[in-house]
Formats: C-alpha cells, structure tokens, sequence
C-alpha cells in the first residue's frame, strides 16, 4: 500500500525533474542564441563560407601557370573600371601581364588575349567552341531578339536571315542615301567654314551619321536634325550615354548577370530607348499597309527575314510567322541604331583628326579623290570601290582607334587551346587597343602610317591582329555598310574643304572614360576652309 501510495510521488518528482531540465536546455539554448559569442561565430562561418563560394574560382588561372591581376573578392579584377579609361587601362594591364593572362569579372574567369595564333583559334578555327558572346539575359522579348545577344542555332538563323540584307545590290541601293546626308552635310560645312572657320568634328559626324541611320534604317528625313528641338538625336544621345555607364552600378552586368532580369529594365531599356521600339512599331504597322518602296534596312531586312524557311515533314515552311518577324526587324533595326551610331561618328572624327594632323596623307587622298572623280564623274558607289589609298588611310585609322575596346567570346564547350585549358563557361577577350599597339604585330605601332597597309606591305601584316569588326563568323553583319558610309562622306568633304589643327585641336585625341561599349572622343576641334 505504502509502495503504491509512493507510486505517485515517484511519478511526480519524475516530471518535474524533466519539467526542470527541459526548462534548463532551454534557458540555455536562449542564453546561446541571445550570447554575442555565437552572433561572431556564425557570422564569421557564413562569412568564410560567402568568401569561399565567391572564390573559390580565383585559382583557376594560377593552377595553370597563366599570370594575372589579383583579384578582389566579388568584384574580382572590375573595381573602379567604370571610371578608367579603357584603352589606357588595358594597354597598360597588357603590357605588364603578357599576351594571355586570367583577369576576373566578379568570378568569372575572363582569358585576355593578344596572341596572334590564339586569336586565329578562338574566333576562326574553333569557332564551334566560342559561337556566343557574353551572356546577359533581359525580359524585353524585342532585345533577346538583338543579334549581338542572341545564341547557339538562335542566332545561326537570325544571322543567315539578315545577312542578305547588306548584299552589294543592297548597299548600292543605299548609297544614294547615304551621299544625300553628304550633301546635307556640306551645307552645313560651307555655313562654318565661312564664319567661325573651325568644327568640332564630333559633334557635325554624330549629327551626319544620325542622319543615315535615319534615312536608311527608319526611313525619315529630319528637317531639324542636331537642334535643340530634335526628339530623334536627343533620344538617341540618351540611349548611347547612359548615367550608369559611369557609375558601380554598371558591374552588376558583369557581376551579377542574373539580376539583369529584375533591375535591366530599369537601368538600360529606358524610356528614351523605348522610344525608337514605338517608332519602329509604327512604321511596320504604316508599312504593312501599303505597297510602297522604300530601299532601306527594314524594308530589306522584311523582305530577307520574312523569307527564311524550315523543312517540316519534308515541306517548306517559313521559318517564323508574321509577329516573330515584326518583332526580329525591330531589333536589328534598334541595333543598327545602337552599333552603326557611335561606331561610325567615331572613326570619321578620328579620320578628320589624323588628316588635319597629317596633311601629306590628306593632299594625298585629296588628289586620288580627284582621279576618281575625273573618272567616275561624282562620288557614288561605284567610284568608291577598288580605291586602294582611301582603304589604307581607313584601316590605319581604326588601327590607331579601334571603336570596340574589347571582343568577347564565351566558351561552350571545354577546349584545351596550346597547352591553355578553357572551360565551358569561361569568357576570351582581345583588348583591341593593346592588339593594334603591339609593335611585334605593327612596328613604330605609335606613327600614323596608312602606308602600312598598301598592296606591296599588306602581306607582311598579321591578319589576326587586326580586329575593328570582330573576327570570323561572328564578326559585325554591318561592316560593308559601315565602309561604304565613311567612304562615300570623306570623298564627298575631302575634295571641297582643307581640315588644319588650331589652337584647340588635340596633340593626341582624348577619349571618354567609363566602361563604354564604343570608345568616344571627348572632342576633336579642327579648323576647315573651302579649297579653291
């Protein structure tokens, strides 16, 4: 009985010993949760384990004996890019570190190269291994439709449907425009050359080369073109100049691709970029509604996109419908904008800028100019082609000033190139600066000499050092376009007006700082008088 009576108590005293040490984890459990010890040591772990993960990719390159810039941990070797001088800043890195070193964008490993052979292997013989660019991924469906973005078979059709559009056929056609812009040009030289007697070449070249693009892409004449009260360059200098370039912001492209899809609206398709999709809209929808010939690049890309074809079960089929086809001419013709642009306002103030520093090389092509023109009667299409002098003075220039200052291509499949080991994944630049400086590649490269590339000399040249458009099957689809453009207005100002320095033109020419797509000059003052 006692021993029964006792059976509670026991049972008792039992649970309030485990009531008291469950009570006791507890309190102890908060005291470790609530101790500033514990705060430091997981903080510290998830730090470690943070640092470790971001990286734990940074012996990639040193495990192959490939030197390189050490990097920093997230930002890898991209601190403070956005406010460096691009051709300075890889001229310098290359001339310190090698033809090929590792250098890291967050963690991404990013192979620099300026090796002739390595540059050959990349861009033209193991092409099937390097066929993508970078890839940065947005929403908009019309800009995952840009060319320069687009990937694998992607882009394989979109570029065998667009090519036919820059035919010669093509360009001829758009030559004609192209010298009317001249002409408008010369107006408005002749107004300055009888006053102030001096140009800012970037300024006039950015107006000029906006108004191709606006008659041979989007089909317009702009009476006001450059004024203050122009909607269509005022845009456009927004879209080419955006504040982020400038900023850290810009890293997020090269260290956190994935959140382009959350904040790459924001930060790049602004509403002056919109601008030109709604133009283009528009002009399709008007278009669609008539039979009206236009010889320009959307009627021309229309015409080649909208005939690409697909074999389904044996039968022909096109290879997109009519809203994919809208929607692909829109953004070649919104990338033309974007790559034709500041490309080619570029090298023609280069140009201008190296021919009233060397005034032999301008009497020159002003005198072949004239054999030309006694020949073929005017400057055209025609009288352009097979003119040796005016392609070697080009060529120098974009030499001495290539527009792009880096050319990427992604690895997407392991390849082992002399003894290098690339991964899937990992992305090749040639920093064309320090490729086109190289003196083993051009010698005395510092001497602007377009004798370098005459017929007799050109053979000696390296052709895989010379990269203005890109290389090999992915270079720039616009390039004949580009040429024939700055062809046609050189011959067309040259033999008109004399271009001199005066006190403010450069000793060197001075380039925008940033992490820019296309290398810009400041500004490029020079004086202009009317020849006799």
């Amino acid at each position: 009985m006692a021993l029964l009576l006792g059976e509670p108590l026991s049972l008792c005293n039992t649970t309030t010993t485990v009531e008291l040490a469950s009570t006791t984890k507890m309190e102890v459990i908060a005291h470790l949760v609530n101790s500033p010890v514990t705060w430091v040591l997981v903080t510290a772990s998830t730090a470690y384990i943070f640092y470790r993960y971001v990286t734990s990719s940074f012996s990639y390159f040193s495990d192959q004996g490939i030197p390189g810039p050490k990097p920093l941990p997230i930002v890898g070797n991209m601190w403070g890019i956005w406010k460096a001088n691009l051709p300075k800043h890889d001229q310098n890195i290359v001339n310190k570190f090698g033809r090929i070193f590792g250098y890291f964008d967050g963690s991404l490993p990013n192979l620099w190269i300026t090796d002739a052979d390595m540059i050959k292997s990349v861009f033209v013989k193991d092409f099937d291994h390097f066929v993508n660019r970078r890839n940065f991924t947005l929403r908009s469906k019309v800009v995952r439709k840009f060319l320069t973005l687009m990937r694998d078979q992607d882009w394989k059709d979109v570029r065998s449907s667009i090519t036919p559009a820059f035919t010669t056929g093509k360009i001829k056609r758009m030559s004609v425009l192209i010298k009317e812009c001249a002409d408008r040009l010369i107006v408005k030289f002749d107004e300055i050359a009888k006053s102030e007697g001096k140009i800012d070449a970037k300024d006039q070249f950015s107006v000029f080369t906006m108004d191709v693009i606006a008659r041979c892409v989007f089909g317009m004449k702009i009476e006001n073109l450059g004024s203050k009260d122009d909607v269509f360059m005022r845009n456009a200098r927004v879209v080419f100049n955006p504040p982020v370039n400038k900023t850290p912001l810009f890293l997020i492209l090269f260290i956190f691709p994935n959140l382009l899809r959350i904040v790459g609206e924001r930060m790049f398709i602004m509403d002056e970029f919109k601008y030109f999709f709604y133009l283009l809209e528009d002009l399709i929808k008007e278009r669609n509604l008539t039979n009206q010939k236009y010889n320009d690049f959307v009627e021309a890309a229309t015409e080649t996109i909208s005939g690409y074809t697909k074999q389904v079960n044996g039968k022909t089929m096109p290879m997109w419908d009519k809203e994919e086809v809208d929607e692909t001419v829109i953004a070649q013709s919104v990338l033309f904008l974007l790559a034709g642009f500041d490309t080619t306002a570029s090298t023609l103030t280069n140009s201008i800028f190296q021919l009233a520093r060397n005034p032999h090389v301008q009497e020159k092509l002003y005198d072949e100019i004239n054999s030309r023109i006694e020949e073929f009667g005017q400057v055209s299409h025609e009288m352009i082609l097979n003119f040796p002098y005016i392609d070697q003075v080009i060529n120098e220039v974009m030499r001495f000033y290539p527009a792009l200052p880096r050319i990427e291509r992604e690895c997407n499949k392991d390849i082992t190139i002399n003894g290098i080991n690339i991964k899937k994944g990992v992305v090749v630049t040639v920093p064309t600066y320090a490729l086109h400086y190289d003196p083993e590649y051009y010698p005395d490269p510092f001497k602007f000499d377009p004798d370098r590339w005459s017929p007799e000399n050109k053979a000696n040249l390296n052709s895989y050092a010379y990269m203005p458009f890109g290389m090999g099957p992915r270079n720039c689809v616009g390039m004949r376009f580009a040429m024939e453009e700055i062809k046609i207005v050189l011959c067309t100002i040259l033999r008109q007006y004399r271009f001199f320095p005066v006190a403010e033109t450069p000793e060197e020419m001075q380039f925008e700082d940033g992490m820019l797509t296309v290398v810009q000059p400041v500004f490029a003052t020079v004086g202009i008088e009317i020849r006799n």
